[in-house]
C-alpha cells in the first residue's frame, strides 16, 4: 500500500512539473516570438538608414528604380510579417489573460495588488466586488478594507516597515499586525491573507490581498467544535453527576432567592458573588452558551449605568429571565441522559440494586419495625416506572429510524406509581418485541401516514395507574396500556395466516376482537417473510409468558388504519413477598 502511495505521489509530482514546464516553454517560445520580431525590426530601420546615409560616407545613392524597388519590396515584406508574429503573439497574450481571468474569478476569492502607499492598482477580480463591498482600483488599501481611523496610522506604519530592505522582522511576522478578517455588512465571515510580489533586484515591488468567504467552513467548524463540547459536556457531567446536579440546583436557588426582592432586601455583592460563582460552576461543564449567558448578566448588572439600588432591580428581571430560559433549554438538552421525571435532590450515590433488596432482607430478618420496612421499600427500594421506561423509548425511536419512519416523543399518561422492580424485571426485558412491533408493523412511512391524514411522524402513548383487582378485596393491580396512532391489527390478515398454520382451528368461531389475541400465541406472525425485527413469531408471545409468570394478563384491542393497544396487568405489592 505504501509503495502504491509513494507510487501515486511520484507520478503527481511528474505530472506537475510536465505541466509547468509547457507552460514554460509556451511562454519561453512567445518571448522569443518578441526578440525575433524585435531584430527583425532593428534589421530593416538599420538597413533603411544604411541607404539613406549612403552619400554621408561618399557612396553613391541608390538611383536606379529598380534597386529602389526591391528595397520597398523587402521593407514592406519584413515589416509585414513582423506584423504577423505580434498579431499572433498580441492574441495568445490577451487569451492567457482571459484564461486567468476566468480562473481567477473562478475561485470565488477577491484578489487586489497595492504598493507601498496602499493604492489599489486597477487589476482585481471580480469576486472583490461581492467579498470586499466595493470598486478597490484606484482607492486606498485602509478604505478598501474599512480600518478605522484611528487604526490606519499603524496599518501604515508597518506597511512602511514592510517595504523596509533592512528590517529585522520576516514577512509573515509582519502582516500579523494587518487585519485577518473584513467586516462584511451581510455578517459573512471573510479572511484577508496577504502574499509579496518581488521584483527582479528581491525586493518588495507590491503585495497580494487574497480574501476568501469562509463562512460555510467557519459554520462546519462550529458545529464540529459545539459537537466536541457537547461530548465533553457528557463525559463531565457523568464524571461528576452530584456536582452538577449540585450546581443546576444552585441555578434554582438563585432564581427562587432573587425573585421577590426590592431596594430594602437587595443585597447587590451577594448576588454578584453569586453569578459570578454560578459562571465559574457551569464552566466546570463546557455549559460554555449558559455560561456566556451568565457572563452577559454579570456585565449587565455592573454596567455604568447601573447606579442605584433601583437600576439594578430593573435589569434584574430581565436578567433573571434569561437564566430561567438557559436553565430550561439545559435541563431539557440532557434529559435523554439522566431522564426526564429525574428529581434534583442534592447529592446522589450509586448502590447495586441487589444490595438494596438485600439490606431490606436483612431488616425483615431481625424483625425491625414493619413501618420503617415499608417506608425504606417506599422511599429507597421503589423507583418511578416511567424511568423503567427509558430504554423502550430509547429503542422505539431508533428501530423507527433505522426503517426512515418517523415517531414523536412518548405521551406518558395516569400517573409515576413506584414499583419494586425485581419481580418485573423479566417483563420489562420482554417489552422491547412490542417496541419493535410497533417499530415494524404499526407506524407507517411517512407517506403512507399523510396519505391516510395523519401526521408524517407516528405517536405512542403509555399510560401508568394502580386499578382494583378482581383477584380479591383490597387487592391492587398495575395497569400499563401501550398504545400507538399506526396501522392496527387486522382480523382479516390474521385470520388468512390462520387458515394457513390450523385450518381447523377454534379460531374460525371467535369473532374479530377475540381472533386478534391470536398475536399472543407461539409461532404466529402476520409477516410473510422474516426481518432483523420480527416475524418469527415468538415476541408477542415472549411477553404474554412473562405477564403469565406474574399472574397478569394482557389484552390486545385494535381498530384498523387507526392504532392498536396492548392492555397488561400485574399485581401490585409494596412488600418483598408480593415482588
Amino acid at each position: 500500500m505504501m509503495a502504491e502511495v509513494r507510487s501515486m505521489e511520484q507520478d503527481t509530482t511528474q505530472h506537475e512539473k510536465s505541466v509547468g514546464d509547457a507552460v514554460l516553454t509556451e511562454g519561453v517560445r512567445h518571448v522569443d516570438v518578441v526578440h525575433v520580431s524585435l531584430a527583425g525590426l532593428s534589421a530593416i530601420v538599420a538597413f533603411l538608414l544604411f541607404a539613406i546615409a549612403l552619400p554621408v560616407f561618399e557612396k553613391p545613392p541608390v538611383t536606379h528604380p529598380l534597386s529602389f524597388a526591391v528595397m520597398v519590396i523587402v521593407s514592406f515584406i519584413g515589416i509585414i510579417g513582423l506584423y504577423v508574429l505580434n498579431f499572433r503573439v498580441h492574441k495568445h497574450v490577451t487569451d492567457q489573460a482571459r484564461l486567468t481571468e476566468v480562473l481567477v474569478n473562478s475561485l470565488g476569492q477577491g484578489f487586489v495588488v497595492f504598493d507601498r502607499e496602499g493604492v489599489c492598482g486597477n487589476v482585481y477580480s471580480q469576486a472583490c466586488l461581492d467579498l470586499l463591498e466595493t470598486v478597490p482600483a484606484g482607492k486606498n488599501i485602509t478604505d478598501v478594507l474599512q480600518i478605522p481611523e484611528e487604526n490606519k496610522s499603524d496599518f501604515k506604519d508597518w506597511l512602511e516597515v514592510l517595504f523596509q530592505p533592512d528590517h529585522a522582522l520576516s514577512f509573515d511576522d509582519v502582516v500579523r499586525f494587518f487585519p485577518s478578517f473584513f467586516s462584511h455588512s451581510s455578517q459573512r465571515r471573510v479572511s484577508l491573507i496577504y502574499r509579496p510580489l518581488y521584483g527582479k533586484s528581491g525586493l518588495l515591488r507590491n503585495l497580494v490581498l487574497i480574501a476568501t468567504d469562509q463562512t460555510e467552513e467557519y459554520a462546519a467548524r462550529q458545529a464540529a467544535a459545539h459537537q466536541q463540547n457537547f461530548a465533553e459536556m457528557i463525559c463531565r457531567i457523568f464524571k461528576d453527576r452530584n456536582q452538577f446536579r449540585s450546581t443546576l440546583e444552585h441555578v434554582r436557588s438563585f432564581l427562587q432567592e432573587s425573585e421577590n426582592l426590592d431596594e430594602n432586601t437587595l443585597n447587590v455583592p451577594n448576588l454578584l458573588r453569586g453569578i459570578h460563582t454560578l459562571k465559574a460552576s457551569l464552566k466546570q461543564f463546557n455549559l460554555t452558551d449558559f455560561s456566556e449567558i451568565m457572563h452577559q448578566v454579570e456585565t449587565d448588572l455592573r454596567g455604568p449605568e447601573v447606579n442605584s439600588k433601583t437600576d439594578f432591580l430593573a435589569r434584574l428581571t430581565p436578567c433573571r429571565q434569561k437564566i430561567a430560559s438557559a436553565l430550561a433549554r439545559t435541563n431539557e438538552e440532557i434529559s435523554s441522559l439522566i431522564g426526564k421525571e429525574c428529581e434534583w435532590r442534592g447529592t446522589v450515590r450509586e448502590i447495586v440494586e441487589n444490595d438494596i433488596y438485600a439490606f431490606a432482607e436483612e431488616l425483615i430478618a431481625v424483625k425491625a419495625d414493619p413501618e420503617l420496612v415499608q417506608r425504606y421499600l417506599e422511599v429507597i427500594v421503589a423507583v418511578p416506572i416511567r424511568e423503567c421506561f427509558h430504554s423502550f423509548e430509547r429503542e422505539l425511536r431508533e428501530l423507527v429510524g433505522m426503517m426512515d419512519k418517523q415517531v414523536k416523543p412518548i405521551i406518558f399518561e395516569g400517573t409515576n406509581p413506584r414499583v419494586l422492580t425485581k419481580s418485573l424485571q423479566n417483563l420489562l426485558f420482554s417489552l422491547t418485541h412490542i417496541s419493535r412491533n410497533i417499530s415494524d408493523h404499526g407506524i407507517e412511512p411517512p407517506v403512507t401516514r399523510m396519505a391516510r391524514g395523519k401526521d408524517s411522524a407516528g405517536q405512542v402513548k403509555i399510560l401508568f395507574e394502580i386499578v382494583s383487582s378482581l383477584r380479591g378485596e383490597g387487592e391492587q393491580d398495575l395497569r400499563i396500556v401501550i398504545s400507538d396512532d399506526g396501522n392496527g391489527i387486522d382480523p382479516t390478515r390474521v385470520r388468512e395466516k390462520l387458515a394457513i398454520q390450523d385450518p381447523e382451528g377454534e379460531w374460525r368461531f371467535e369473532d374479530d376482537k377475540k381472533v386478534i389475541q391470536r398475536i399472543l400465541t407461539f409461532g404466529f406472525t402476520t409477516m410473510d417473510k422474516v426481518t432483523a425485527l420480527s416475524g418469527r413469531g415468538v415476541g408477542m408471545e415472549a411477553v404474554e409468558l412473562e405477564v403469565s409468570k406474574l399472574n397478569g394478563s394482557i389484552a390486545v384491542s385494535s381498530e384498523l388504519y387507526k392504532g392498536a393497544t396492548f392492555e397488561i396487568k400485574v399485581p401490585y405489592s409494596m412488600s418483598l413477598k408480593g415482588s
